[in-house]
Parts: C-alpha cells; structure tokens; sequence
C-alpha cells in the first residue's frame, strides 16, 4: 500500500459552531469545554482508509468571525472538499451557511461538500429542524447532511469519511 494521498479540506460555518472542537476531536486531541474562538487559520489532520486506499485530510479551520471573513477566499484556494458546519441550537448559524457556501462556490467552484448540524447532545435546545436541513442539504449540492457532537464525539467521523471517500473517487475520475 502506497502513501496517503493528502487533500487539503475546509471547514466553514459561523464562530462558535464548534468547527475547531470537532477538528481537535476529530484529530484525537479531545474536546476542550473552554475552547477559545480561532484567531486566522488552524489546521488539523485525520487519516482515513477509503476504498480507494489511504487519505490524509488536512483539515483548515478559519476562524468564523466577521473580522475573519476577507481571508475566506485565501483560505479556500486549493481546497478538495468542504465541511459545513452550524449549530443547531442557533437558527442564525444555520441561516448564514448560504454567505458561506456562495463565497466556497465563486472560489473554489462546485466541490465536494457535507453539511454537519452540531451540538445534537443539545437536542432539548434544538431550534433548526432535522428536516429543515436535511432538505437545504438536498437542495444546495451537499453530498449528506449529519448531526454530530463534538462535546460526545458523536458521529464526527462519518461526514469526513463520506467526503474522504468522495475525493478519492473523483481523483480516480469516479
């Protein structure tokens, strides 16, 4: 068995979604309750075996703030697959995912994407319907839609593997 092939893949969403808790989790670093909002860009790993053999994600993390959102088409260039992140519990999180998926698409054009509702352990908080997104993500283009905990790990590997595997298949031209 070769290398893992490396693809560069981005997560997009509002601050405070929990894209960096369910990188840190994703990357086996943990879920950290007092996690500060990322300042730039960060940038995880997470290897997985597709049927197309070894994949390395290079997972970049920009930070989601206002102030973050001009180095959004910097911090697309180059990316393979994309990881849309709002959180449940915030109906203006999941309304803004439209900014994000435009800017993705103007920059990057139409690539693999997965649509990820965070913070499920927060069902009791729950404001954005299963059925609302799971229908946005239908309509926009994304391979899945997936409710995921950081805080539990819950379900985090499964949207980067349906996207590891995504990639792979359209380098082998699938």
């Amino acid at each position: 068995m070769g290398p893992a092939r490396a693809f560069k893949v981005v997560l997009c969403g509002d601050g405070g979604v929990g894209k960096t808790s369910i990188a840190s989790v994703l990357a086996g670093a943990g879920f950290n309750p007092l996690q500060r909002l990322t300042v730039g860009v960060a940038h995880y790993v997470k290897d997985l075996q597709t049927g197309d053999g070894a994949v390395r994600l290079v997972i970049w993390d920009l930070g989601g703030e206002e102030r973050f959102r001009f180095l959004a088409p910097v911090f697309l260039r180059g990316a393979r697959g994309a990881v849309f992140v709002f959180d449940i519990t915030r109906e203006e999180t999941f309304e803004h995912l439209e900014d994000w998926l435009d800017v993705t698409l103007s920059t990057v054009g139409d690539i693999p994407r997965v649509l990820v509702g965070n913070k499920a352990d927060l069902e009791e908080l729950r404001v954005v319907p299963r059925s609302y997104a799971e229908l946005y993500a239908k309509r926009r283009g994304f391979l899945a839609y997936y409710e995921v905990s950081a805080r539990t790990g819950a379900g985090l590997e499964e949207p980067f593997r349906k996207l590891a595997e995504a990639i792979a298949g359209c380098e082998r031209g699938g």
